[in-house]
């Protein structure tokens, strides 16, 4: 009896919910239900869509009308300033040219000039946590007078400065630790933003928002101290450990502190970090004598801020090939092996170095096998698509993306002589993105692997396996396509690609699009002329150095493959690095 009441009230209890659900859609109350539950029309099912600023919730991001990424943004520097499209955030990322310049400084409403104690009272309500960091910090007991925060802002508040590093390396403050870092070349923090984001077509390319994380990682480290040694309390223990390098040494192309976390020497880490006696952190990294090493002991060596200094030579994160164990750079590796023997012999650093250099020559070996794959499917006119059937490139034109400048002329591979492509994972045929993949993620695993000691990474972990895959992957989409071509042409079948490669909703953002549309005829080559920061800044004057020493000692001369060169399909001179007399 008791049961079959239970189940009645319990069938009493579902009829009024129900009926209250009905009824509150029946109420004034549906349209905020409709938002908070992603109930939102939207035109994949015939409906008008909504602007994407309304507020609603778009279940899946269907549908919401693009109406722009936000205006007033303060401009992006370098030769490409035009085409970049920045968002607000920016500007605290390159400070010196996006927040304290007096035409792009934001609006600040507090009046007057202020010192210290009078700034310490203030945000010690407004903002306590900085307060609270700042009070611990080195700079707040500093002798014989705290470096304050007019120190570092100013006092004027109406003309704040954002501190970048430049701010830190003035004479009397970090200006040798400034000096040292901006001693490096293309893959060093003193390139990363000027270079690999300023320069870089694949951020110039997509809308803001898009790259946010590229832009954010890639400033960070050149433009400001503080991505490393966490502001306001500065403390150089926090700076020594591995932890601070994974914020942007990690995920897909750039695999360093996965690699490293999971190699002996990241376990070790791991296991012993909280052991002062094992890591003590309180001491210089010129005074260190740890377990193990970590990121810091092995690419800071002694404290020096030129994360390159002790490094072989820049291979694009491993995407190009070299053999570092060659005569030419005898000397980079002596010094690599320098910075093992603490705690291993020369021989095994120098054999695992050449491990590591047969790893990287495999894995070449295959990706050149992958690359002529995608190549010869172009050249013989069957991508699918073409890259005349894709929406405009970055530059406003439709060069082949895996295409490399003076290497691949010709007018099939598209753009003028010595233009380059640009690796990209949309707006380009499946095997362009297979290709890409193969570099830029699964080749820079196994020198990443190898080189921090991560044999998963290397092998299992996608490196030498994962090329295999998309090895396989290539040549399947390749003769899948030539199958079709045969068909098609058996069958009078003229294939005309679909209008989606050409045009969409993301598409149309694009800068390629906007070159086209605003400047016909024109390529952002056309449009930028003047240099940039590769074209002055090519490597450090000790790497130039270094190169000719070695050159000249071997008896090599260095191989030329510039834009204004006329080039031979038959003899290539930069078709070789090296050459000998």
């Amino acid at each position: 009896m008791l049961r079959k009441f239970n189940t009645l009230f319990i069938a009493l209890l579902v009829f009024v919910a129900a009926f209250c659900f009905y009824a509150n859609f029946s109420s004034k109350d549906a349209d905020a239900v409709e938002i908070i539950t992603h109930w939102v029309p939207h035109e994949v099912y015939g409906m008008p869509g909504d602007p994407d600023n309304s507020g609603k919730v778009f279940f899946s991001g269907l549908y919401a009308k693009y109406m722009g990424y936000p205006k007033g943004a303060p401009p992006y520097p370098g030769k490409y300033s035009r085409f970049w499209r920045t968002l607000p955030a920016y500007r605290y990322y390159i400070p010196d040219y996006m927040y304290n310049r007096d035409e792009v400084r934001p609006s600040n409403p507090i009046k007057g000039q202020f010192r210290l104690k009078e700034c310490l009272g203030c945000h010690s309500v407004v903002t306590p946590g900085i307060v609270r960091d700042y009070e611990k910090s080195a700079h707040a007991k500093a002798e014989p007078s705290p470096t304050g925060c007019d120190t570092c802002h100013g006092n004027n508040h109406q003309k704040l400065l954002m501190p970048s590093s430049k701010a830190c390396g003035v004479s009397d403050c970090h200006e040798e630790q400034y000096i040292q870092n901006s001693q490096g070349g293309i893959g060093s923090h003193a390139s990363c933003s000027s270079f690999a984001q300023i320069e870089c077509a694949w951020s110039i390319e997509r809308p803001p928002g898009d790259t946010a994380g590229c832009t954010f990682c890639h400033t960070s480290s050149e433009e400001r101290c503080s991505t490393c040694h966490q502001r306001h309390q500065f403390n150089p223990v926090v700076a020594r450990k591995s932890e601070q390098c994974k914020t942007c040494h990690w995920g897909k192309d750039h695999r360093d502190w996965e690699a490293y976390d999971i190699s002996i020497h990241g376990v070790v880490w791991q296991t012993n970090k909280w052991d002062p006696t094992q890591f003590d952190l309180t001491k210089k990294l010129s005074d260190a004598d740890y377990v193990g090493p970590t990121c810091q002991y092995c690419h800071l060596r002694g404290g020096h801020h030129n994360v390159q200094r002790l490094s072989t030579v820049y291979t694009s994160m491993g995407m190009s090939n070299a053999d570092r164990g060659a005569p030419l750079w005898k000397e980079k590796r002596d010094t690599w092996v320098s910075v093992c023997d603490d705690c291993h012999s020369p021989r095994f650093a120098r054999e695992n170095l050449q491990a590591m250099d047969e790893a990287c020559k495999d894995a070449g070996l295959k990706y050149t096998e992958t690359f002529k794959v995608a190549e010869n499917l172009m050249l013989d006119g069957m991508g699918e698509p073409m890259p005349k059937d894709l929406a405009p490139d970055w530059s406003g034109q439709h060069i082949w993306s895996l295409k490399i400048g003076a290497y691949h002329d010709g007018p099939k591979y598209g753009g003028k002589k010595g233009e380059s492509g640009e690796f990209r994972m949309s707006n380009c045929s499946d095997i362009e993105r297979v290709c890409f993949e193969s570099v830029g993620y699964w080749m820079t695993y196994i020198f990443k692997g190898m080189a921090h000691g991560s044999w998963n990474d290397a092998t299992y972990c996608d490196g030498s396996f994962g090329m295999d895959r998309w090895l396989v992957k290539a040549k399947a989409a390749s003769e899948q396509a030539r199958r079709f071509t045969a068909l098609e042409k058996k069958a009078g079948i003229n294939w005309v690609p679909a209008e989606f490669w050409r045009k969409g909703d993301y598409l149309d953002q694009l800068s390629g699009m906007k070159i086209v549309k605003e400047f016909p005829g024109k390529t952002i080559f056309d449009l930028c002329p003047e240099p940039g920061w590769l074209d002055t800044n090519h490597a450090p004057a000790a790497e130039v150095e270094y190169i000719n020493r070695m050159l000249d000692s071997l008896g090599m001369k260095a191989g030329h493959h510039s834009a204004h060169e006329q080039h031979s399909h038959d003899h290539d001179p930069g078709a070789r690095s090296m050459k000998k007399h």
